[in-house]
């Protein structure tokens, strides 16, 4: 079994490639290329966002957010911070 450990830089990179996503500055492959499935699941897990993220056997993965609320305040009150 491997174990990623997933830091705090790559949820808050993570957070920021898929509010970007979720506004239009960029498509579902820029996401992907931008978010490993194992980053995303962290995210998924960290309170920050509202969605669920599954993997198919060939690797690529599926989101499936709750639209317009799917970043929480928390979510949003950190990209505040990362973003300045």
């Amino acid at each position: 079994m491997r174990v990623e450990v997933i830091d705090q830089a790559a949820i808050d990179s993570a957070l920021i490639a898929f509010a970007r996503y979720k506004i239009g500055e960029t498509k579902i492959f820029d996401l992907e290329r931008a978010m490993s499935f194992e980053v995303g699941e962290a995210l998924s897990k960290s309170g920050l966002v509202r969605f669920t993220i599954t993997q198919s056997v060939s690797g690529r993965y599926r989101i499936s957010d709750e639209g317009e609320n799917a970043i929480t305040d928390a979510g949003r009150a950190r990209l505040k911070v990362i973003r300045g």
